[in-house]
């Protein structure tokens, strides 16, 4: 199976090979060692906020996150066999990512950068450097979530993706022990549901829908915790239906939040490597 473009075994397969295992550099020290704050509760909030409300609040927390650094444990469960990987992920929003895996053993094999809407993957290796759009063709070709770069950061900071507001129609209602708020359409048409926790106002849940109505993944977020005033839920799953049905799950052993600066956003270029050949992405 193709994870972060390299062919790797399930777990539970006789296979020696830990080619697949793949690397982080030097920015592994500054990514480690960060103290998580488990959050206090709160008093419980009357189910009969308005959306309006219930989306401010989550939005406003969200624009605390400006520049994120973590590592994730991340596991991909598909009907193959189940496939484990760790990660250092590095984002900002809107659309800035870099991921680099964290290796048992062997040497580094994956570094994958998108900045200024182009992307460039580095396979030592193969010796292989790849570099073009960042489109969600280009991107599932070497990460296993086939959306948009913008709602991938997103998502991945535990925020939920930008919507139009000027283009949309709000409304909330009470399920279960949640707030929903279903996002739709000026034509009616589903574009997000949100399950939202009523005693913090955590999102919990996130249901995005394509243009046609159908339905193309469904997050969970799960066991927050705070840092730097911004709120972050320790893990992250990923549900996404049809042909190649997944799950893909993050937990997160460590995030940090801090200003982007310009130091930091030199962070996500990714150089050529003198002597490797470069593959050019359409």
């Amino acid at each position: 199976m193709k994870i972060l473009g390299c062919t790797i075994p399930k777990i539970g397969a006789n296979n020696s090979s830990l080619g697949f295992f793949l690397v982080i550099t030097v920015m592994v020290s500054s990514l480690c060692g960060c103290a998580l704050y488990p959050l206090q509760p709160m008093p419980a909030t009357d189910y009969r906020l308005s959306p309006e409300e219930a989306l401010g609040t989550i939005d406003l927390r969200d624009k605390r996150k400006l520049f994120m650094k973590a590592v994730a444990q991340v596991v991909v469960n598909t009907e193959e066999g189940r496939y484990p990987v760790k990660l250092a992920i590095i984002a900002s929003k809107p659309e800035s990512l870099r991921l680099e895996a964290i290796p048992i053993i062997g040497l580094p094999n994956f570094f994958l950068s998108i900045h200024d809407r182009t992307m460039k993957v580095y396979l030592p290796q193969n010796g292989e450097y790849y570099v073009g759009p960042a489109t969600i063709n280009n991107l599932k070709s070497f990460f296993p979530i086939q959306l948009a770069v913008p709602d991938l950061v997103a998502l991945l900071m535990g925020c939920r993706p930008t919507v139009p507001s000027e283009q949309t129609i709000l409304k909330g209602s009470s399920e279960g022990k949640s707030y929903r708020v279903d996002i739709l359409s000026r034509e009616n048409h589903l574009l997000q549901s949100l399950w939202i926790d009523p005693a913090n106002l955590y999102l919990t849940r996130l249901d995005g829908f394509g243009k046609d109505g159908d339905k193309l993944l469904t997050v969970y977020f799960d066991e927050y915790f705070q840092d730097n005033d911004a709120s972050m839920p320790s893990r992250v799953r990923f549900q996404m239906p049809g042909r190649d049905e997944r799950t893909i799950t993050l937990r997160y052993d460590g995030a940090t939040f801090a200003p982007l600066t310009n130091e930091t956003e030199r962070i996500f270029d990714l150089p050529v490597p003198e002597g490797v050949r470069t593959i050019i992405l359409k």
